[in-house]
C-alpha cells in the first residue's frame, strides 16, 4: 500500500535519551535528521517558552491569567545552569542531571503550572504551581538527579534573592 502524495511522518527524538533501544539503521536511513539547537540566548529560549505556553494555554481553554513572565525565566534559568554546569554568572560551577532540560521540557513544567493555577489556584502561575513539574523534570533518576537538585536549591535557588518562594515549595516536593 503506499502513501498518498504528500503523507508525512515527522519523528522527534534527543540525542541525550536515547531510551531502552537504538533506532534501527534501516529506520533511520528513511529519516532526514534535523539537529535543533537550543537557542543562543537565555532571551530566546524565554521568549520561546512563553510563546508555546500561551498558545498551549489558549488551546487548552485554560481559565488561566497568562503565565507569568518571571516564573518562565526562573525555570529557563534553572535549566539553562543544570545544562551548561554553572550558573548564569560563572561564578558556580554545577552538576548537571541525567536529563536533557531542554525547551519543550519548560514548556511542559509551565503548560502543568498553568493548569494547576487554573484549576487549583487563583489563575496566577506561582512557585507552588510549578515547583513539582520542575521537580519531575529534573529528577529522572531517583539517586543521581535527586542528589543534583538537592545541591542546586541549596547553594542556588536558596541563596538568590526573590526566589525564596522557589526554593520553599521545591523543599516541600523532596
Amino acid at each position: 500500500m503506499q502513501a498518498r502524495k504528500g503523507f508525512n511522518v515527522i519523528a522527534t527524538a534527543n540525542n541525550r535519551d536515547k531510551g531502552v533501544n537504538e533506532l534501527s539503521s534501516a529506520l533511520m536511513r528513511r529519516f532526514n535528521t534535523v539537529v535543533l539547537p537550543v537557542p543562543e540566548s537565555l532571551e530566546e529560549e524565554v521568549q520561546i517558552v512563553d510563546q508555546r505556553v500561551v498558545s498551549l494555554g489558549r488551546a487548552l481553554e485554560l481559565p488561566a491569567e497568562k503565565p507569568a513572565l518571571e516564573e518562565i525565566r526562573r525555570v529557563v534559568t534553572i535549566f539553562r545552569e543544570l545544562r551548561d554546569g554553572v550558573t548564569v554568572d560563572g561564578k558556580t560551577k554545577l552538576k548537571s542531571p541525567s536529563g536533557t532540560l531542554s525547551p519543550a521540557e519548560a514548556i511542559s513544567v509551565m503548560t502543568s503550572g498553568l493548569s494547576t493555577a487554573a484549576y487549583y489556584g487563583d489563575g496566577s502561575v506561582r512557585a507552588n504551581d510549578i515547583a513539582a513539574g520542575l521537580t519531575g523534570a529534573i529528577i529522572k533518576d531517583p539517586v543521581q538527579d535527586r542528589l543534583v537538585w538537592l545541591e542546586y536549591l541549596q547553594t542556588v535557588v536558596r541563596e538568590r534573592r526573590d526566589w525564596k518562594d522557589l526554593y520553599r515549595a521545591c523543599q516541600e516536593m523532596l
